[in-house]
């Protein structure tokens, strides 16, 4: 995907925050990883793919974050009185679902935690105007928007199984709900 930040897709700006790729650059664990991002061109596609901010549009985020922060907690400790293991929004997890309700826009994450408290925060679209994506769904929208075919999609989980990256749980029926077959 790093050649596609920044790029439009099905309506979609594939962006980052500056907040996640300094958490990535300070995680040494991601950084071994996924070494291959910090080597040019793909360390300069990523600030590419970087949002801007406005010091308006951030001060607007800041506020959004400590609405969100106690809510998101208290969703996490919710969870986990129902035996559902979450784990706490990190500071920029937090920032990165700010940012999306403040810019009306989608969250592509694998995150458990992340992805629940949007589903959750979906449910009230008129406040919480947002939107989620897994890593299946972005790879479903690169495919149906030619960025991608079938093969590469097929290609790229099978790099991640071999990479050891962390796929969500329901990665194998989201395949098949979006690739319309099997992973196998």
């Amino acid at each position: 995907m790093m050649p596609l930040m920044g790029v439009e897709v099905g309506g979609y700006a594939l962006l980052t925050t500056t907040e996640l790729i300094n958490e990535f650059q300070r995680n040494p664990r991601l950084l071994k990883t996924f070494s291959w991002v910090t080597i040019a061109p793909k360390a300069d596609n990523l600030l590419i793919g970087a949002l801007k901010v406005s010091p308006g549009k951030k001060r607007e985020i800041e506020q959004i974050k400590a609405t969100l922060r106690p809510y998101a907690d208290m969703f996490v400790a919710n969870s986990r009185a129902r035996n559902v293991h979450l784990t706490r929004l990190s500071k920029d997890d937090l920032d990165l679902l700010a940012t999306a309700v403040a810019f009306r826009a989608a969250v592509a994450t694998d995150e458990r935690a992340l992805q629940l408290i949007i589903r959750d925060l979906m449910e009230d679209a008129e406040e919480y105007p947002i939107e989620h994506f897994s890593s299946m769904d972005v790879l479903g929208l690169l495919e149906k928007n030619a960025l991608l075919n079938r093969e590469q999609c097929y290609t790229t989980v099978e790099a991640w199984i071999r990479l050891g990256e962390r796929l969500p749980m329901t990665w194998r029926t989201d395949y098949e709900r979006i690739f319309g077959k099997a992973f196998d």
